[in-house]
């Protein structure tokens, strides 16, 4: 990416970066064979549909995808008035709001105001036209966080009801910030930030997939040979957890017994390119080999293809992380306190005949690799899971 679009990135992307790291190393170990006694709603892959726009938040989203000419119309419209250069400005009960265009994948709205009651006004009401709109529907992830100061560090929520409560009895002071980040199924990233250093509360949507092609699966195409292999790779998207497909090979040397897959990593910290590769046993078996470039984006060497597979309607309980585990860079398998990216992968998989098969087939760990390409001011679009079942 150009380093001026750097400029434009909200805290959502700094935090979904942050997020790549737990899948390369162990946090607050539980036991894995607790169970979850709650999974994430089930999201289902509707397509994305434009709901009406009613106020500052559905405006700003339905920029998303336009051309510069018809965002600005839509601004416009609904009394923005062009200042300079992709700004326009709007002033509303003493307010003055500016929105951005700064792509057709990137739109930002921020509310510039001294007050700081002020500011968690407009904080709440834009927070409040999030949770109520459509797309707060659709999310798969989400992260409230509130610092009442500086020196107070962070308190971390679970919904927004609980952000807003927590932010109505904070009082103004250096580094009082409060945060909202999350994406959709449809790799809309959003971000909703009040910082009262800066004066100001700024909402930002981006979609760095606007405008290229869908690569989701119409057809199935699973035979009964993919059933026979040793080990199966699925590939689920690390933004919207789409199912991207299966690959299917056999190994030398396979081991039957014990509850984890032998993996074998060779990996190279990428100081401006690395890549990871991960083998079965003995590097006689490669299973993947990909590039990550720093300030840049890697790719995928090995497997270089995917094919559909076979969709059930259906998704399997949730076995816990005795059964479903992340790996990191050194093929270890790790555990993680939060099992809400694990939970989502399997309500993915599970619904993937191919998957079953395997799974009702093996005595070891599924195994769950985070790949991500690009890393330093890392692009979350670029990323995705390679998953490892061995039959």
């Amino acid at each position: 990416m150009k380093k001026s679009a750097l400029k434009q990135f909200s805290s959502v992307l700094v935090w979904l970066f942050l997020m790549f790291g737990f899948a390369g190393c162990i946090v607050d170990p539980i036991e894995p064979d607790d169970p979850v006694l709650s999974e994430p709603n089930h999201v289902e892959y509707t397509p994305e549909v434009q709901e009406p726009i009613t106020n500052d938040f559905t405006l700003l989203k339905a920029c998303i995808g336009k051309s510069y000419s018809e965002a600005a119309a839509l601004l416009t419209n609904h009394g923005f008035t062009a200042s300079e250069e992709n700004k326009f400005l709007k002033t509303e009960n003493g307010v003055t709001k500016e929105a951005y265009i700064h792509s057709s994948g990137n739109v930002e709205m921020v509310a510039r105001n001294d007050a700081f009651d002020i500011q968690k006004q407009l904080f709440t009401q834009w927070m409040n036209e999030i949770r109520n709109s459509v797309a707060y529907t659709k999310l798969v992830r989400s992260h409230f966080s509130l610092s009442a100061s500086w020196d107070n560090g962070y308190q971390h929520f679970n919904t927004s009801e609980e952000l807003i409560t927590a932010l109505s009895t904070v009082q103004p002071a250096s580094g009082m910030s409060a945060s909202f980040s999350g994406n959709d199924i449809y790799a809309n990233q959003y971000s909703l930030n009040m910082m009262f250093n800066h004066s100001a509360v700024y909402m930002q949507i981006i979609n760095q997939r606007v405008g290229q092609p869908s690569d989701d699966f119409t057809e199935s195409d699973l035979e009964n040979a993919d059933l026979q292999k040793h080990i199966l790779i699925s590939k689920v998207d690390y933004l919207t957890f789409r199912y991207k497909g299966f690959y299917a090979l056999n190994v030398t040397d396979k081991q039957n017994t014990g509850n984890e897959i032998p993996f074998v990593s060779e990996y190279q910290s990428p100081g401006d390119f690395g890549y990871i590769k991960l083998f079965y046993r003995n590097t006689n078996n490669l299973l993947m080999d990909g590039t990550i470039i720093w300030a840049g984006c890697g790719e995928l060497n090995f497997p270089s293809s995917f094919r559909a597979g076979q969709r059930l309607s259906s998704v399997m309980p949730y076995p816990g992380q005795g059964h479903i585990a992340f790996i990191n860079n050194e093929g270890h398998y790790s555990t993680v306190s939060d099992e809400i990216e694990l939970q989502r992968i399997w309500q993915t998989l599970s619904r993937q005949q191919e998957f079953r098969h395997y799974y009702s087939n093996t005595s070891k760990k599924v195994a769950v690799y985070l790949y991500a390409p690009s890393v330093g001011v890392g692009n979350p679009a670029d990323a995705y899971y390679l998953v490892f079942t061995e039959q």
